[in-house]
């Protein structure tokens, strides 16, 4: 079991890269799925960054910024990209395979996922917490042993009428998809600042949307 101590987790920063975990389902038929859109944000990073994501273990992959041509960075201002390939419920998994291959502690992951309570156009970065009915994010905690991990959550709402599994399997319609593109490039351009800064910069940044009525 990991145990979160925020003089270690301000150490951690700074000697090595970040760890940006986008969750999602792996495979062509989950691509635009609502549930994806943890790694529509990584996949837009990896691209903008010119870097590919390899396999590191079953059931991850992974890429580093460090290999950029585009934006070189050092250990202080670079983090690694990953996706598990483990689909969604079981995502603590590969979270947890993640820690040890990296010798990394939780307070150095940052855990980017959609979420059913917050409209579509909101996010919100937190540093902690509970899953809030999001069974990736229990996955995690169930198996690092700790909710002491940031992460960042991507409004998806509302679902009307369906069932929540069901919704968050339906693909964006097309009416959203400049919203669903404003809030990637927003949470791309928080990324590459949490490279640079601590997770309370960019919270102060990023967190006021003009949904702030729907980000606690």
């Amino acid at each position: 079991m990991f145990f979160f101590k925020k003089r270690q987790h301000e150490d951690t920063q700074t000697t090595q890269p970040k760890i940006i975990v986008g969750l999602g389902n792996p495979g062509m038929k989950y691509t635009r799925n609502r549930h994806n859109f943890g790694f529509m944000v990584v996949d837009r990073l990896a691209d903008q960054h010119q870097i590919q994501f390899t396999p590191a273990k079953s059931s991850f992959v992974f890429a580093d910024t460090r290999k950029s041509s585009v934006y070189p960075a050092s250990s202080s201002t670079s983090f690694r990209l990953c996706k598990p390939m483990t689909y969604m419920n079981a995502s603590g998994v590969a979270v947890k395979q993640m820690l040890k291959y990296f010798d990394a502690e939780p307070a150095q992951i940052f855990v980017v996922y959609d979420d059913i309570d917050l409209p579509l156009g909101a996010l919100r970065i937190r540093t902690n917490g509970s899953a809030g009915g999001h069974r990736g994010i229990k996955s995690i905690i169930d198996q690092i042993g700790t909710d002491e991990f940031p992460r960042l959550r991507l409004g998806i709402g509302p679902q009307g009428n369906l069932a929540s599994e069901d919704f968050v399997l339906t693909n964006f319609k097309k009416e959203e998809l400049p919203s669903v593109n404003d809030v990637i490039e927003t949470s791309v351009n928080a990324i590459n600042d949490y490279a640079e800064h601590d997770i309370y910069w960019i919270m102060n940044k990023y967190n006021q949307t003009k949904h702030k009525e729907f980000n606690e």
